[in-house]
């Protein structure tokens, strides 16, 4: 993960994102060379990556960089009109009660094709939720993620949900409905997933605020993945504040 800006245009109250500081855009770009011999996937995020023409222009600068080195790029924006203005990127659009009233979002997005939508699941009415993402999936991949620092409650129809071959979850959900709040296996914090954020700080998920390594120039990049290596694997998710379900987890 590659947080590269502070600006949004959103206000959502589960914001995870504290930074006020970023690096110029031109620090991330110097990245890439150096990230690529690790992996052959980079998730954009912000803030918001589509904030104005600036942060498009970027955006689409770093995904031609990125073929170079046989790196394919995901960007997740709650801005779905620009969505098209990005070229060669895998689009997921956000959805949540605090970012769209879901009849505007429908319209908005269902006219895109090719893109995904990342749902948190924070709605107050259960099967709405159920309705919503049956609706969604019909014509575009959906991915169910688990809200972090606010209270959420585990339905039983998650489960159900998710025998669609059009809907999926986040590694965090699919642990925690397969072993409950301990897992029997880590998640990918600081080893499958490394994130870095706008002051140029790399941290084990995008959620964490421990700082693992402070990147003040690209050559200690190296440096941090070796900081990585010496985090203990994570068998639970400290942000997750209540689950409650059919199995009392």
């Amino acid at each position: 993960m590659l947080h590269f800006t502070t600006k949004c245009a959103k206000n959502c109250p589960f914001c995870y994102q504290k930074e006020r500081q970023a690096k110029p855009f031109s620090f991330f770009l110097s990245l890439i060379p150096h990230i690529a011999p690790y992996t052959d996937r980079i998730c954009l995020g912000g803030g918001e990556p589509l904030y104005d023409e600036k942060h498009i222009d970027f955006c689409n600068r770093f995904v031609e960089l990125c073929k170079d080195y046989d790196i394919r790029v995901s960007i997740t924006t709650a801005l779905p009109k620009r969505a098209r203005k990005i070229r060669g990127a895998d689009i997921s659009v956000s959805f949540d009660e605090f970012k769209f009233n879901f009849q505007e979002f429908y319209e908005l997005i269902r006219n895109l094709d090719g893109v995904g939508v990342n749902y948190l699941l924070i709605d107050r009415n259960p099967m709405q939720t159920f309705a919503r993402v049956i609706l969604l999936a019909e014509h575009h991949p959906v991915f169910l993620l688990s809200p972090k620092f606010v209270p959420f409650r585990l339905q039983p129809f998650i489960f159900t949900l998710l025998q669609h071959e059009n809907v999926f979850c986040d590694e965090c959900l699919y642990l925690t409905l397969k072993y409950g709040l301990r897992w029997k296996e880590p998640c990918g914090y600081a080893h499958k997933l490394i994130s870095i954020h706008p002051d140029g700080s790399v941290r084990g998920c995008s959620f964490s605020t421990n700082i693992i390594y402070k990147l003040n120039s690209c050559e200690g990049w190296e440096k941090a993945i070796e900081a990585c290596k010496k985090e203990k694997a994570r068998f639970h998710c400290p942000y997750l504040r209540y689950i409650s379900g059919p199995d009392g987890i």
